[in-house]
């Protein structure tokens, strides 16, 4: 009869694991899908993926509620043409809230102006109503190493 009680701990103790590979594999493709209904500026994709408490600041500085970006990527004012990672990590801050960090290589298009640059970013994700969104992003342009000939 005490072995039931020390089973229930120990199959408990064995999910966790699995519960936060869940979270981390959730949480990266709702942005994933994300990034594609951005590139792709569908906005019918993007707008469920999105809370609407959104704050999104872009690597410029500029700060967008969720109607102005969805806006932007209807219009194009901003067209997004790649979206690279690198370095991504994703940490669980509760069962319903996550950070998503790393590195990105944006190419991008607004009006006549073409852009390349890699940029750091942070993302927070919250589970609303079931569905994982974005709450908050903010990014910062990372300069781009010099490059130097050998022996110079």
């Amino acid at each position: 009869m005490r072995r039931f009680p020390c089973l229930l701990i120990f199959a408990f103790l064995a999910a966790l694991p699995l519960r936060a590979a869940s979270l981390e594999e959730d949480v990266r493709a709702a942005d994933t899908s994300r990034v594609l209904a951005t590139i792709a500026g569908n906005v019918t994709r993007l707008e469920p993926l999105l809370s609407n408490s959104l704050h999104y600041m872009h690597a410029d500085g500029r700060v967008q509620t969720k109607a102005e970006f969805l806006a932007a990527v209807k219009t194009a004012q901003i067209k997004y043409e790649a979206y690279n990672y690198g370095d991504v990590k994703v940490t669980r801050v509760t069962d319903d809230v996550a950070l998503m960090s790393g590195r990105a290589r944006l190419r991008a298009t607004a009006g006549t102006l073409h852009v390349e640059f890699t940029l750091s970013f942070l993302s927070v994700w919250r589970r609303e109503d079931g569905a994982w969104r974005m709450v908050a992003y903010q990014s910062a342009k990372l300069s781009e190493p010099a490059v130097v000939a050998p022996g110079k």
